[in-house]
């Protein structure tokens, strides 16, 4: 393979790269710019009064940080919008 052949190569093989790298960032930016749902922090009032609601997904890592099943009072540790 000649030396400009390796070099096209390259380039397009970077580029391609580049790419994937770009789109899956603007992606990623899309995504958190769409989220529906209150602000970050919220009010825990009314219709967010139950975190677990909106925040089931948390379930494993508390487990794992604080034992099974300690869900029972989220803002000793987290504070709700002021």
């Amino acid at each position: 393979m000649s030396r400009t052949v390796f070099i096209i190569v390259a380039i397009v093989i970077l580029a391609g790269l580049a790419y994937y790298v770009w789109s899956e960032r603007e992606r990623a930016d899309n995504s958190e710019n769409g989220a529906k749902g209150p602000p970050t922090p919220h009010s825990t009032e009314g219709a967010y009064s139950d975190c677990l609601d909106c925040h089931s997904d948390i379930t494993d890592s508390h487990d794992d940080k604080f034992g099974a099943g300690n869900y029972d009072d989220c803002l000793s540790c987290h504070e709700p919008a002021g």
